[in-house]
Parts: C-alpha cells; sequence; structure tokens
C-alpha cells in the first residue's frame, strides 16, 4: 500500500507556542489534575488514549537520539492538552488559544501544573497517526525545537477524534 503523504495544507495547520517565565504558583492552586473526558457522550469528540501514548513514545525516541532524557508524563498536563484538543475540536479551529478559552499558562495552572519554570506547546490537526504528527512537528524548526529542548522534563498529549473523523492533537511540555 503506498504511503500518504501529508499535504501543503495539512502541514500548514500545524502552530507552535513556547512560554518561558520564571516560577509562578496560582494561588489557591490543589496540584490535581481535572477528570479527562472518558467518552464522547455530549463532547462531540472522543479521547485516542493510544494514540496519545504513542506520541509521547515517538517524542522520546526522537530525544534519545538528540542526547536528552525522556520525558516522563505529567497527568496536570495531559489534562491540559486533552482539554485544549478537545476545545479544537469542537470550534473545529487550531489555535493556541480559542475565543472564551484559556491560554497555555492559565489552562496548565487551572489543571494543576504549578509551579512551572518552563513551558511549550505543540498543535496540529488533520494527521492520521502519531507518526505522522511526530514526524511533521520534526521537520518544523520551532516544533522541533519543542520536542528536543532537553530543559523541558514532562509531557502531556491529547489527541481527540472529532465526530467527523479528524484528529486534533496538543502536545504540552513543561518543567517545574
Amino acid at each position: 500500500m503506498p504511503r500518504r503523504r501529508s499535504t501543503g495544507l495539512l502541514a500548514g495547520v500545524l502552530s507552535l507556542l513556547t512560554v518561558l517565565a520564571t516560577p509562578w504558583l496560582a494561588a489557591g492552586s490543589t496540584g490535581t489534575a481535572p477528570a479527562a473526558p472518558a467518552s464522547p457522550s455530549g463532547r462531540g469528540y472522543a479521547v485516542d488514549t493510544s494514540f496519545e501514548a504513542r506520541v509521547i513514545t515517538l517524542t522520546n525516541r526522537r530525544r534519545e537520539r538528540a542526547g536528552c532524557r525522556p520525558l516522563r508524563l505529567s497527568l496536570p498536563l495531559q489534562a491540559a492538552a486533552r482539554s485544549h484538543s478537545g476545545a479544537m475540536a469542537r470550534a473545529t479551529t487550531m489555535a493556541h488559544e480559542l475565543p472564551g478559552e484559556l491560554g497555555l499558562v492559565r489552562r496548565v495552572v487551572q489543571a494543576g501544573y504549578t509551579p512551572w519554570r518552563r513551558l511549550a506547546e505543540n498543535l496540529g490537526a488533520g494527521f492520521v497517526s502519531p507518526r505522522s504528527v511526530v514526524r511533521a512537528w520534526m521537520r518544523s524548526a520551532g516544533h522541533r525545537r519543542n520536542l528536543l529542548d532537553c530543559r523541558l522534563r514532562e509531557v502531556g498529549v491529547g489527541v481527540v477524534r472529532a465526530g467527523s473523523g479528524q484528529l486534533w492533537w496538543t502536545q504540552d511540555f513543561g518543567r517545574r
């Protein structure tokens, strides 16, 4: 079976954000992650946990080749990433901050990722597999920089499938 290559349109729907800041702790934060959506009922999307795990595995393979430590799964980052992928699926728009939604910093803090020293985020839409989205991120200078930033230590990945079958990808990185 011939390999499908991502089109210019799919490659063009990647986005990047890196947030560098001083350590910050939200007042009243409990450090616990909110429950991730378990089913598509009423949400219009379903979480794909196997794809999430595969993205982490593929990312860590790339990091190992670059001499970086593997990223550890962070449940608060995962909750923030899943929530954002769901928001993008509902809005059918890929963006780091959607109208009425919190930005990256507030999303991860609300999910319980505090205190933090460094954050970064990769997004994708339309890619059909973990391999295809990680490959596309590695071909983009900014996304590659996030993936191979040895200063980042934790990751959360959110992959949701919209009712249309479209996959939405969020990869949130952090260091406390």
